[in-house]
């Protein structure tokens, strides 16, 4: 079986680098390709790999010798636009890394295609009256832009990329069941891999200006609104009395808007001395404030992501992590992480924060019951095995999707709507054929 793996391959893409994992495994059982966005950081390859140029040069004909196409979605344009826009011409599998796209589709149809009709017109198809009224909204800046709110995980739009697909992978049971709500084919859910690296970081808390005797709290990943940094920051700011013998480090890019925002409460509470923003780091740079922390920090809210690779990446190295009680992390088990309700932040975190810096051997219980459960389901080889059956599932599927695609054409080119016997003897026809004999 040959199959093309498309993925953003950048050093600086942890969906590249877990396609890395994963394809090193696949390619065990088929003949993988790697289709990757141009650029200029690549990660080493166990197999081919394949620049897109231009998309609009990739059509079937460039991809009829594979047996599969599968496509890897996230949210940031210059690592995923080809990729969409090749999807939608050129059917697959896809693999979703996020929940909320919306992001990723008013980026695209406002910048890149310059086309906010589109955008309205993309919003009211999948969400009605309501959907084109935000959209308005956002487009003339008469209110803040949803995309910019917590409103915007009612609009995730993950639908106008998985209309055209073949199956869909997620990597969280509450996100399978929205995917399942919204798309009629075959859908799998499969723990995300992800890992660290083999030999630890050898740098020392000097090496990275940490006080020796404090405790060290890190937060790591893109530092976006909804990783609640803003929040932490006022927490510590508020609490100096009980939390003064911490140390504070946000690992990560950060958007300018919020790195000012971030900055002017450091500067607020005087906590110049006790919370450090690095801005981008390197793998193994992140890694080593990691390996180094007391305790990690990953609250999200709203949750735009289908899992959390710094989550996982957290509980491989046997960390006690705080996070918020939603989404995928709502799924983690209670004895290896701990959860904070949403929006409850500035209630819950101080003293969450006191009992685990006082609790020494509560740390390291968490911390060793993370480890063991990130070992077991977050690894590539699992991942594999279990995409495997789904492959085959989907590839037995496709004839069936193909026919029930060219029936849909065919009824709107005779403009049938779905109130008509034609509509509902069709649908009746296509569901016995898709439903398995008993």
């Amino acid at each position: 079986m040959k199959i093309a793996w498309f993925t953003p391959f950048s050093q600086h893409s942890a969906i590249g680098r877990c396609s890395a994992l994963i394809v090193e495994q696949l390619r065990r059982f088929a003949e993988v390709d790697i289709w990757h966005p141009k650029s200029d950081s690549l990660r080493a390859s166990p197999v081919r790999t394949m620049r897109i140029d231009r998309p609009e040069d990739i059509g079937p004909e460039s991809l009829n010798r594979y047996d599969l196409l599968i496509y890897n979605f996230g949210n940031h344009i210059p690592f995923h636009k080809d990729i969409f826009e090749i999807s939608q011409q050129c059917p697959g599998i896809a693999i979703l890394h996020d929940f909320v796209y919306h992001h990723f589709f008013a980026e695209y149809w406002l910048s890149c295609r310059k086309n906010p009709e589109a955008y309205v017109l993309t919003m009211e198809r999948r969400y009605g009256d309501a959907g084109r009224r935000e959209a308005e909204s956002s487009v003339s800046r008469k209110q803040p832009p949803v995309w910019e709110t917590g409103r915007v995980v009612e609009y995730p739009l993950f639908e106008d990329i998985i209309g055209k697909m073949y199956g869909v992978v997620v990597h969280s049971e509450f996100f399978a069941k929205k995917v399942r709500d919204a798309y009629p084919g075959p859908v799998a859910k499969l723990w995300l891999p992800y890992d660290i690296p083999e030999k630890p970081d050898s740098r020392s808390r000097a090496d990275l200006a940490i006080p020796e005797t404090a405790i060290l709290l890190v937060t790591i990943g893109h530092l976006n609104p909804n990783k609640l940094v803003h929040s932490v920051i006022e927490v510590l700011g508020r609490n100096q009395d009980t939390l003064d013998d911490v140390f504070y480090v946000a690992v990560g890019p950060c958007d300018p808007v919020y790195h000012d925002r971030l900055q002017s409460l450091i500067r607020k509470f005087g906590l110049e001395g006790k919370v450090r923003l690095t801005g981008y780091a390197t793998d193994e740079h992140l890694s080593a404030f990691v390996a180094l922390s007391d305790i990690c920090i990953n609250l999200r809210h709203p949750s735009f992501e289908g899992a959390s690779a710094s989550v996982i990446e957290e509980m491989l190295h046997g960390k006690p992590t705080i996070v918020t009680d939603g989404g995928f992390c709502a799924e983690l088990p209670g004895d290896c992480i701990v959860k904070i309700k949403p929006g409850r932040e500035s209630e819950e975190l101080p003293g969450t924060l006191r009992r685990l810096i006082d609790d020494a051997p509560e740390r390291e219980r968490l911390g060793a019951n993370a480890r063991v459960y990130a070992r077991d389901h977050f690894q590539a080889e699992r991942y594999v095995r279990e995409l495997l059956p789904f492959i085959r599932q989907v590839r037995e599927g496709i004839p069936l999707l193909q026919l029930a695609d060219r029936i849909a054409g065919e009824l709107n080119r005779m403009g049938a709507t779905t109130e008509m016997d034609i509509v509902h003897t069709m649908s009746r026809h296509l569901h016995e054929l898709f439903s398995p004999r008993q």
